[in-house]
């Protein structure tokens, strides 16, 4: 069976998705190992020491936790696209994770707005978002191909 061009360009984008997961997840895993590294850091004073460790340790694992979320959602995204590019008959549980990923990416936009983008920059909310918006596009296409 043929792919139609929405067929295809999810596959590009699905591939392209899996391997920023892999780096997504390769830096949440990161975190996870600052956060182990904190107990090592020294300085003068023991009290504000161990204080600050703690704050920098559960900074890091809260971290580490979200990256790794986000980073699965991302793998199951791409994985299940790669599926809908194959079968489109499979499309449903992309086009479901797709639109939940984009009501995130508008929560998360709504959120650097307000907070006037001081821990993002609007290029990467803005890319975020339109990559989430065209991926939804792209698997409401393939979805309405396959007649759901």
């Amino acid at each position: 069976m043929e792919r139609s061009g929405s067929q295809k360009v999810l596959r590009i984008l699905s591939i392209i998705q899996i391997i920023i997961s892999i780096l997504i997840l390769i830096v949440g895993i990161m975190g996870f190992i600052a956060a182990g590294s904190v107990g090592s850091i020294q300085t003068g004073d023991v009290e504000l020491n161990s204080a600050v460790q703690g704050a920098a340790g559960s900074l890091a694992v809260a971290f580490g936790v979200v990256v790794v979320i986000s980073g699965s959602w991302n793998m199951l995204c791409g994985v299940f696209g790669l599926r809908a590019a194959n079968d489109n008959q499979k499309i449903m549980i992309v086009w479901v994770f797709l639109l939940i990923g984009m009501i995130i990416e508008l929560i998360a936009t709504a959120f650097a707005i307000l907070n006037g983008f001081q821990d993002t920059s609007l290029w990467s909310v803005a890319a975020s978002l339109i990559w989430s918006v065209f991926m939804f596009w792209i698997a409401n296409n393939i979805k309405r191909e396959a007649g759901k």
